[in-house]
């Protein structure tokens, strides 16, 4: 049976940055002109075409007018609403989002941090969980984008276990491993040393996942708490295989875990929000103004993103036939 083709919206992100540039190069790159998919894009027609080998293909929907002197904040904010919007309701098969300016969007009149929480709202205020993924290692957030001074006062079992279910689903129904085996970190380092170092291991991340081995019985394999500093650490013995021994490393705060990942393969990174009822994946760099225009933004990442998902809404659309 013929694979269903994918209706894919792709937000250019803050129209000054590099977004454009990076989504052009990629629906030029040979990687996504295979996929069985057609793209829809969210932004400036002039800044998206200018990157083009051949602009008058782009589909694109352009933003509305605006008065405001914040105009990239604005167009920022109404791509991700207006593509949201039509992945919800069916009309596109998924949301692939390129970079903003949190503190632009914010001056464009959207009072979000970034696009987790605007994308939880307009889903419905459902609970998220971000993950970045590369061909080297996945990992995913218990506490996203707060300062490292708040994140032992606002740690708790329950974001715990919602990051490391929604790692778990996430990893079963879009990636097909069947048993995953995950690494949940310490927040110390050395993961507390028995409450020398610190007890939040102690009352608070070990109880979790007592919890969840209790709830996942042979679904998943979880360990921990795993000292962070070793997380990472390869079990291979060839220089060249670089892949951890986990399907993925629950981290507890933001860098913990993302330096990691984006020091293993930054240009091949995406960041992926687990617990929408959407497919979203993104680019996992920002809008690099310094260098936006220039023609030498590497478009890696936005081709990495497309092709995961592209991938997910596949493995969506073959689950529907069979049910």
């Amino acid at each position: 049976m013929p694979t269903s083709k994918s209706l894919i919206a792709i937000t250019a992100g803050d129209p000054q940055g590099i977004g454009p540039e990076v989504t052009a190069k990629a629906l030029d790159s040979p990687a996504i002109k295979k996929l069985n998919a057609e793209f829809l894009i969210f932004g400036d027609p002039q800044a998206i075409r200018k990157f083009s080998r051949a602009p008058s293909t782009l589909s694109i929907a352009p933003p509305p007018r605006s008065k405001s002197r914040h105009r990239g904040g604005f167009e920022s904010g109404w791509a991700i609403e207006q593509a949201t919007r039509l992945v919800l309701d069916k009309s596109l098969s998924a949301l692939v989002t390129g970079p903003i300016s949190k503190e632009r969007l914010r001056q464009g009149g959207w009072a979000f941090n970034g696009h987790t929480d605007f994308l939880s709202m307009l889903c419905g205020e459902v609970s998220v969980t971000m993950m970045l993924a590369n061909p080297k290692a996945r990992v995913s957030l218990v506490t996203v984008h707060q300062s490292l001074r708040s994140v032992s006062d606002s740690l708790t079992g329950q974001a715990i276990e919602r990051a490391v279910l929604h790692t778990v689903n996430h990893l079963q129904i879009a990636c097909g491993i069947k048993k995953p085996h995950i690494a949940v970190t310490g927040l110390n380092p050395h993961a507390g040393e028995n409450g020398l170092l610190g007890r939040e291991e102690k009352k608070i991340i070990s109880p979790a996942i007592k919890r969840l081995r209790t709830r996942l019985g042979r679904r998943a394999k979880i360990e921990g708490p795993v000292a962070a500093d070793t997380a990472f650490v390869n079990i291979s013995k060839s220089p060249l295989n670089y892949l951890p021994k986990y399907d993925a490393v629950v981290a507890m705060y933001h860098d913990q875990g993302l330096g990691p990942v984006k020091a293993l393969d930054f240009a091949n990174t995406v960041n992926l929000t687990l617990g929408l009822p959407i497919i979203r994946t993104s680019v996992d760099h920002g809008t690099a103004f310094d260098i936006a225009g220039r023609g030498t933004a590497d478009p890696r990442s936005m081709i990495a993103a497309i092709q995961m998902a592209h991938r997910w809404a596949q493995t969506q659309n073959r689950k529907r036939r069979i049910e």
